[in-house]
Formats: structure tokens, sequence, C-alpha cells
């Protein structure tokens, strides 16, 4: 399935309303976990826990939990060889800006846009792949 058909198809938060539990790592206030419809292979998300828009709007402690994550994150980037990566926050009404649930990324060396790293679409993960993805990355 590509990326814009699962957006017509969701009618919930994505992360307020996980498909399934894939958290990598949590904080009281906000958790790391990785894309499903990802720009890399190994592009991870730090989203917030409360559901919240704009990056204004974090609170102190939220803040605390995303410099964490967004640590942690890179440090998995780094330990799976990558020595360049890109953390990327879409904040306001822009359209492309395709979930209203503040949330960080964390992208290896990649093009960003619509299509994934290599210049293709976008495609929802397998269920395989993210059995794949989280044993590789739990395995660190």
């Amino acid at each position: 399935m590509n990326y814009r058909e699962f957006l017509q198809t969701h009618t919930t938060c994505p992360f307020c309303e996980p498909i399934i539990n894939r958290n990598i790592q949590e904080e009281y206030k906000a958790y790391l976990t990785f894309a499903i419809a990802p720009y890399h292979k190994h592009h991870l998300l730090v989203v917030s826990k409360r559901h919240i828009e704009n990056f204004e709007e974090l609170e102190p402690e939220e803040i605390d939990s995303v410099n964490r994550l967004l640590h942690a994150g890179v440090k998995i980037i780094k330990s799976l060889g990558y020595k360049n990566y890109t953390i990327l926050l879409r904040n306001g009404d822009d359209h492309s800006k395709s979930i209203r649930h503040l949330h960080y990324h964390i992208i290896p060396v990649s093009m960003i846009g619509d299509l994934n790293h290599e210049g293709g679409e976008r495609l929802v993960m397998t269920e395989e792949e993210i059995e794949q993805l989280l044993d590789e990355i739990k395995s660190l």
C-alpha cells in the first residue's frame, strides 16, 4: 500500500492510536519509534505522547523527553553505521505535513520528500519488514 492510500484510509491519529506497538524506547512524555512509510529503511521518529501539532506547544518536561530520545535515536543511527543523518521537524499548517501530531524525523543520509531515499515512491512497510527492522534495532 502506498503512503497516500494509507493516509486516506486511516481515520484516527496513527501516533495516538498506533496500529501496532512499535516503540523502540519510551520516556515519560515521548517515545522513539520507526516510520512505517519510511524515507529510508532506518528512518526513526520521536513522537510526543500528548497530541499536539506545533513545536511551540511543547512543555519543558516534553522537551526534555524529546531531547533524550533524539540523542538515543542518533546513537542507533550511528550504531547502524551511518555517519550522516537529518533531524527534521515539520511545523505549522504546511500541506507537506501529512500527520497533524508533533513528531521529529531522524533520517540517515537521504533525499527528503514524497520519494524514498532511492527516488522511488514511499511504501508502507509490510509486517515482515517491520519485524526485521525491530529485530535489527533491538540487536544493537
